[in-house]
């Protein structure tokens, strides 16, 4: 079956990015914090230089996007993120400092993505309505906090490739094949060096095309740190920009995606409720 993409496109092509610094790290040496900066000073590029450089090329472009910030990312980069709104991008939620959802209870899931959601609201007079799980790690809980927040999209699931109903929200699908990060994360003593920016570049041409044919959503994610320095945003802007040239290519943003799937796409969805397995699903082999 055909989707029904907006204005009659044949496929879409969502741009996101996930702004996120310094506060994965942060999380992930929150009881051992150490004295090392490396790493802490690579991610720093992003709010520093990586950002505005990935605003400048959609600005020539003349594309939005739809950009995850973490709230400690909002209250610690307000100037950034206000640059975020003010170019007409969409702002949403990403934890508070990268903290996966299986790893906080209820409560404080609850209590860290409001917060969140009152920082980025602050700085840019609008209430976000999408979320991403940082590191796209998700459970069951998330999804009852996300309807208590007013949030009506995620996007962190990977169980299609055009949006769908997950638990009464929609999901705006997501994929690794098109993260920078298996591409360009390094922070060293991996034996594998980053790829090249012509090698990003070929493998999400060949993703966009097939996206095409199949009339797909070829959902792409970058992080400043790593997809905002020079070649890489060089290649990034002439792969997008026969893109947003074609009218048969949605471009829109992922909450526009969202809106249009609630309004026009329908869809009764699927509910997570029920998956359990236990070993006796799965089947035992007879022993004597």
């Amino acid at each position: 079956m055909s989707y029904p993409w907006p204005a009659g496109a044949r496929a879409a092509v969502c741009f996101t990015i996930d702004f996120d610094g310094e506060s994965p790290h942060l999380w992930r040496t929150r009881n051992q914090p150490g004295e090392a900066v490396g790493e802490l000073e690579q991610r720093r590029y992003g709010p520093r230089r990586g950002l505005a450089n990935l605003l400048s090329m959609m600005d020539n472009l003349d594309l939005r996007a739809t950009v995850f910030v973490p709230g400690w990312i909002a209250d610690r980069y307000p100037w950034q993120v206000r640059e975020i709104a003010e170019r007409g991008h969409e702002l949403a939620l990403h934890g508070w400092c990268h903290e996966p959802p299986t790893t906080l209870d209820r409560s404080d899931l609850a209590r860290t993505l409001g917060r969140a959601a009152d920082t980025l609201a602050g700085i840019s007079g609008v209430r976000p309505a999408g979320y991403r799980s940082p590191s796209w790690d998700m459970n069951q809980t998330i999804f009852g906090v996300l309807h208590e927040l007013g949030i009506g999209y995620d996007s962190s699931l990977m169980g299609d490739d055009r949006p769908y109903l997950v638990d009464g929200l929609v999901e705006v699908p997501v994929d690794w094949a098109t993260d920078d990060a298996p591409y360009y994360r390094y922070v060293g003593g991996d034996p594998r060096p980053p790829a090249t920016a012509p090698a990003l570049r070929g493998g999400w041409a060949a993703e966009i095309e097939a996206a095409g044919r199949h009339g797909s959503l070829c959902m792409i994610t970058v992080h400043p740190w790593l997809s905002g320095r020079p070649a890489r945003v060089d290649a990034l802007e002439s792969l997008l920009a026969p893109v947003v040239a074609d009218p048969a290519l949605c471009t829109a943003t992922a909450g526009a995606l969202a809106e249009h799937h609630r309004e026009r796409a329908g869809g009764s969805g699927i509910s997570l409720d029920g998956f359990d397995i236990s070993l006796d699903d799965l089947g035992r082999p007879d022993h004597d």
